[in-house]
């Protein structure tokens, strides 16, 4: 059965356009009337169509299907298929790891909203960080490349402080110095092709008591703003054995006043 384009359209639900197009990539080969230069399409065209239609809701660009004098076997097509399938399983698989970002962030904001330090003890994996507020860090010539580079990787970048372990074993109530600065799990780190050095700082995978508290001010974090840690660590016979740090999980502004919700880790024994 032959139908002229303006039944095709109606039949297909494109536009005489899209048709057009899709004849001068050779997609499809309407019969022409010689005396009028008129298109006529038949069944043949219809399957094509539905076939064109079909792999190309898969994403796959149109010059790769096959059309008219352009052969495509099936071993070349079950190449073109399997491509593109990777090229889906890598697209959900940086969802899967999206979303499970935002889940973890979404548990930390119900964290705050409940108002009540969860302290717990766990296995942490390293982590890479690089403390801009650190002199020694701040006037090396590395430090600006390195911070501007590591930014580009958002969402894997993020905030973080760090607590030495000789302020928080002085005697007293503080406030303790910190250090602000920025970090990058071990996972991404490697996964960007990084390479450790000066004036970065790595802190290897351990044993450590992480929990989330809130501090008004990170240049003067004080032992009370830390008890929940103190407890846990005297409550459970723990010994810190390394500098306390963390990432900064969101800064709340009111006018002048600041409130930091920090995520903080610190190694024990």
């Amino acid at each position: 059965m032959k139908y002229r384009i303006g039944t095709f359209k109606r039949l297909t639900g494109l536009s005489e356009a899209t048709l057009r197009f899709y004849d001068r990539l050779g997609l499809l080969c309407p019969a022409r009337d010689e005396a009028n230069d008129y298109r006529s399409y038949d069944e043949l065209d219809l399957l094509q169509l539905v076939q064109v239609m079909q792999y190309s809701s898969f994403d796959i660009p149109l010059a790769e299907l096959p059309g008219e004098g352009r052969s495509v076997p099936a071993a070349s097509m079950l190449a073109v298929l399997a491509e593109r399938r990777r090229s889906i399983e890598t697209t959900i698989s940086s969802l899967y790891e999206k979303l499970a970002r935002l889940k973890l962030h979404e548990t930390s904001f119900e964290r705050i909203q409940e108002g009540k330090p969860t302290i717990a003890q766990a296995n942490i994996g390293g982590i890479y960080r690089l403390f801009l507020s650190d002199p020694a860090v701040a006037e090396h010539p590395a430090a600006e490349r390195i911070a501007a580079r590591w930014l580009s990787y958002m969402p894997y970048t993020h905030a973080t402080v760090r607590i030495p372990l000789a302020e928080l074993q002085a005697p007293g109530e503080g406030p303790y110095r910190s250090f602000a600065g920025i970090g990058m799990l071990e996972r991404y780190f490697n996964e960007r092709g990084e390479k450790f050095g000066e004036p970065m700082q790595y802190s290897p995978p351990n044993t450590c008591v992480h929990g989330l508290v809130a501090a008004r001010d990170l240049s003067s974090i004080s032992r009370q703003d830390l008890a929940p840690f103190f407890e846990y660590l005297a409550a459970h016979s723990l010994i810190p054995v390394g500098d306390m740090f963390g990432w900064v999980v969101y800064i709340e502004r009111a006018g002048a006043e600041c409130r930091y919700y920090l995520s903080l880790r610190i190694a024990v024994a």
